[in-house]
């Protein structure tokens, strides 16, 4: 029997249907939790990727903080001391460290000092390999702490190959009334990572640490894993400076970044609606074939298809409710981790605010105070206001996402020279030269591009070359119709072209940075407040030097409520 006879064209059409419907829906939903899976996924990993990077940049800071120390000891104290001087500097908190060695322009040992146990015999003289050599030579042309390329320490050549570590040199020239030495340490970069890490408490990644030579050729440097070997494709790349030399971090997860539950809702949930789809359009042939046979049987068959598309209506809403549920989730686990950043920064200003009072008053008013005292008392102050620093961004950062804009005609002109008066009156030294152009009235919330306008400002002023002054001009042009393109131009350091999407990423910094304050958060705020206007973030350079950063927002037609009048002595 030919199968046309068996099966009328409405009933396959009707099984077709019911069948595409179920299918359909089925992947809306699997689809809408596979996203909702993968962000949960990236959300995770970039937590993970940013407690690897923060382990790191605490590692080198306090390295950097020592040689700073190291320096200052080797210019001032007597030889008979200085042994003394670098072992209690040093001490035994430097991950990775191998030795301390200070030694004079003739490259004699002035004081050395094993920090990682071993014992190494004693020199008289630095006779160095290569790549230290080119070192020391950078170290004392440019004035400041450089680093050397990775490479097998002497004390570890008499090492099988397969234990020796892959190691590097930090090098700072020592001036005093002229160029006097070097203070070098030696440290094993597998250990650095390794102990960094297990400091911070990271768990779940698996992270290989890598540098690019002068000739653009990737090398490993190091690698550590905890909690097993990576699992999946996932994985996070952050890039650490020390020293004028930049390090690439490879993190890969070694425990899984979502629960199984969830990991498996998207396929099992296709599954389903695919099972039930076939089960109702089977159904829905047998009962037509039925209906051929015998009239009540037909009537019979019409009721059942009438009851399984009941059924199949039923699981469509079961896997509509189901969507609806994981969505939810999805919205309830980004607020918890908004809150959890707003409560964190919360409880942190406080404490915070009390240490760095206290260390104030100390240096105040606690009376005379030796030098190493003070040099404590600094760098606790320092630290702490980098702290600070980075819980008012963080604030900053969470708040800027579900901010509610009051958008209403803005005088752009007028809120620019307000901002750019507010920075001057709390310039210290050379003040910088701002021209603020004519801008137009926008609709805008006025404080949110406010934010904006300040955190560009501040970065024009502050990422310029040392011993320069900064140049910065705010103007306007129109972008496309009914929008305005508002450009804050400097002379500073500069953006390579690679570093242009990746500087507006949270906690990125680019390698030209290093040196300069700063948390990584300001142009993530700039660019979460821009996105909330509906407009676009973007830096292009500038000709000539520098960088011209700019966003853009909707004009207006309606004339802002003047402001206060701002006079030329307003920023002079």
């Amino acid at each position: 029997m030919e199968i046309r006879k068996v099966i009328s064209r409405r009933g396959a059409a009707l099984a077709g249907a019911v069948l595409a419907l179920g299918l359909g829906t089925g992947a809306t939903a699997a689809t809408s939790l596979a996203l909702a899976e993968q962000d949960a996924s990236t959300a995770a990993l970039a937590l993970r990727t940013a407690s690897v990077r923060g382990a790191l940049d605490t590692t080198f800071q306090r390295y950097a903080d020592t040689m700073h120390s190291l320096v200052a000891a080797a210019a001032t104290e007597p030889a008979a001391r200085l042994s003394p001087a670098v072992a209690r500097l040093t001490g035994d908190t430097l991950p990775g460290a191998h030795q301390v060695v200070v030694v004079d322009a003739n490259r004699t040992v002035l004081a050395q000092h094993t920090v990682d146990g071993s014992n190494p015999p004693p020199r008289t003289t630095l006779n160095p390999e290569p790549s230290l050599a080119r070192g020391l030579d950078l170290a004392r042309e440019s004035g400041r702490l450089v680093a050397s390329p990775a490479h097998v320490l002497p004390a570890d050549l008499g090492l099988p190959p397969a234990h020796r570590q892959p190691a590097f040199e930090l090098i700072s020239p020592v001036h005093e009334n002229g160029f006097r030495g070097w203070v070098v340490i030696g440290v094993r970069a597998p250990d650095l990572l390794r102990e960094s890490l297990r400091a911070a408490g990271v768990t779940g990644v698996a992270t290989v640490l890598t540098e690019t030579s002068g000739d653009g050729v990737t090398h490993e440097v190091a690698r550590w894993a905890e909690g097993g070997g990576p699992l999946g494709e996932s994985r996070g790349t952050v890039d650490v400076a020390l020293a004028g030399h930049t390090w690439q971090i490879l993190v890969r997860p070694t425990t899984a970044l979502v629960s199984a539950g969830r990991a498996a809702a998207a396929p099992l949930t296709l599954l389903g609606s695919a099972l039930i789809s076939v089960v109702a359009a089977g159904l829905l042939l047998v009962a037509d074939r039925g209906r051929h046979r015998a009239e009540d049987h037909a009537r019979q068959a019409a009721a059942d298809s009438r009851a399984e598309i009941d059924r199949a209506r039923a699981a469509e809403a079961v896997l509509h409710e189901r969507t609806r549920t994981a969505e939810a989730q999805l919205r309830e686990r980004e607020a918890e981790l908004t809150g959890f950043a707003t409560a964190a920064a919360d409880h942190l200003h406080a404490p915070l605010h009390t240490i760095a009072g206290f260390t104030e008053l100390l240096l105040e008013d606690a009376g005379p105070l030796d030098e190493a005292s003070r040099g404590f008392l600094d760098r606790i102050g320092r630290s702490t206001g980098r702290m600070l620093a980075l819980v008012d961004d963080l604030l900053a950062y969470s708040s800027a996402a579900d901010a509610a804009l009051k958008l209403e005609p803005v005088d752009a002109g007028g809120l620019a020279l307000g901002v750019v008066a507010g920075r001057l009156d709390h310039v210290t030294g050379e003040r910088p030269s701002i021209d603020v152009g004519d801008l137009p009235a926008v609709t805008a919330d006025a404080e949110l591009l406010g934010e904006v306008l300040g955190q560009l400002v501040d970065n024009a002023v502050r990422f310029v070359r040392h011993g320069t002054a900064a140049r910065v001009t705010i103007g306007a042009r129109e972008h496309v119709p009914g929008w305005w393109r508002i450009e804050v131009a400097d002379r500073g350091i500069g953006v390579p072209e690679e570093q242009r999407t990746r500087i507006f990423a949270p906690f990125h910094r680019a390698p030209a940075a290093e040196g300069f304050p700063g948390t990584g958060l300001g142009l993530a705020v700039c660019r979460r407040i821009v996105d909330l206007h509906g407009g676009e973030l973007g830096v292009d350079p500038n000709p000539g030097g520098g960088s011209i950063f700019w966003f853009t927002v909707p004009t207006t037609g309606l004339t802002p409520a003047r402001g206060a009048d701002l006079f030329a002595a307003d920023l002079a």
